[in-house]
């Protein structure tokens, strides 16, 4: 059963570059008192993921919005906690630094799109499911990982173990990087899924975009 629901988390995330989607909650944040927070900067860490999950949360829960009104929402929440620039690069891989200056345009807005236009519409299928924190790691001066559970409310689900990347780089806004379930990277996942889509097309980054357009182009007839 762990399994199953590891795979639907996964395919969640990678279909969201693992970023947003599943921290939307429908019951309230649980905190646990019992842990040391010795480090300020993993209590900023901690009060920055569970501010993220609160927006979003505010945002599943605005149940008269238009999808359009979602999306202007999601990319909101997109801009204030996410390093989507760093997200961007690293998961197109190693061919980032062979593409030219329009594909690299091109690309990092149909990712966007891509990234939004899903969230925007796998919401529902996650509602029930809880974060409770349980511990963070300082990683080095520019790292901090902020652990926790995923618990489903109806108890019909086995728990998992998710972190959070955050970047904590002295005089610069916190921005998450990546998220880890069951010590597996959602974002290397993804580069790793976009690389074999560009070997495939011989190398070509075209190859890329190509996927992206056609991706985007069967969800709008969806």
């Amino acid at each position: 059963m762990k399994e199953i629901i590891m795979v639907q988390l996964c395919c969640l995330f990678r279909a969201t570059i693992a970023f947003f989607a599943v921290f939307i909650l429908a019951a309230s944040i649980t905190v646990n008192p019992a842990q040391a927070r010795a480090d300020s900067r993993v209590l900023k860490a901690d009060a920055f993921i569970l501010s993220l999950i609160n927006d979003i949360r505010i945002t599943v829960e605005a149940t008269t919005e238009t999808n359009d009104e979602r999306k202007a929402a999601i990319n909101a929440v997109v801009d204030t906690y996410f390093d989507v620039d760093g997200i961007t690069r690293f998961s197109a891989g190693r061919y980032w630094r062979a593409a030219s200056n329009e594909q690299r345009v091109h690309y990092a807005k149909q990712f966007r799109n891509v990234l939004v236009d899903t969230a925007s519409r796998q919401f529902d299928q996650i509602k029930g499911l809880t974060f409770i924190p349980t511990i963070s790691k300082v990683r080095g001066d520019k790292l901090i990982l902020v652990g926790g559970i995923i618990q489903d409310g109806t108890g019909a689900l086995p728990d998992v173990e998710i972190f959070w990347r955050v970047s904590a780089i002295a005089g610069q806004p916190m921005r998450v990087i990546d998220v880890q379930i069951e010590n597996i990277s959602m974002l290397k996942t993804q580069r790793d899924e976009n690389e074999a889509i560009i070997r495939r097309g011989g190398g070509s980054f075209d190859a890329l975009l190509q996927s992206l357009d056609e991706r985007l182009a069967a969800m709008a007839t969806q």
